[in-house]
């Protein structure tokens, strides 16, 4: 009950800000380590912010490859993680489709979630299509990440 609470508004859309503010107790949290692939240092920042707040443990990385690399290596270390949220779009780079897909190739069970901007994109409305296990478009709120996150657990949100 006590505490501050800080509330970012980021300019990633022409609609209307929303304050990303959790509901105590509305959103469904959990464990476990998540890799989070974005080539915005700032959206980076942010979900390992609302993952932290969720209960996870999250490792970042810039760019597809880095995160091919990454989950391989966690891999076959025994470690693999839990959950992927990989950007769709990375400009000049590796992005999430293709990361998604050498992902798969290495661990048809992994659970992968594509996020993107760009909304219009038929990769997010067709992600199972591609071999994924949800989509999140951007921006989005801490309990839309939360939810998203337990459909992908197989749990369902508190009501």
């Amino acid at each position: 009950g006590r505490g501050t609470r800080f509330v970012f508004l980021l300019p990633a859309s022409q609609g209307e800000a929303r304050a990303i503010v959790p509901a105590a107790g509305k959103m469904p949290g959990g464990s476990g380590r998540i890799l989070v692939m974005d080539d915005e240092e700032a959206i980076r920042t942010l979900v390992v912010e609302m993952l932290d707040q969720l209960g996870y443990e999250a490792e970042t990385v810039a760019d597809g490859e880095a995160a091919v690399t990454r989950y391989r290596e966690a891999f076959e270390a025994g470690r693999p993680f839990a959950a992927v949220i990989l950007d769709l779009t990375v400009p000049g780079r590796m992005g999430g489709r293709e990361a998604g897909e050498r992902i798969l190739a290495l661990d048809p069970n992994a659970r992968i979630v594509i996020s993107s901007g760009y909304n219009q994109e038929p990769v997010l409305a067709a992600y199972e299509k591609y071999g994924f296990a949800a989509a999140l478009s951007k921006p989005f709120l801490a309990e839309e990440m939360a939810a998203v996150l337990a459909s992908v657990f197989g749990r369902g949100t508190q009501d």
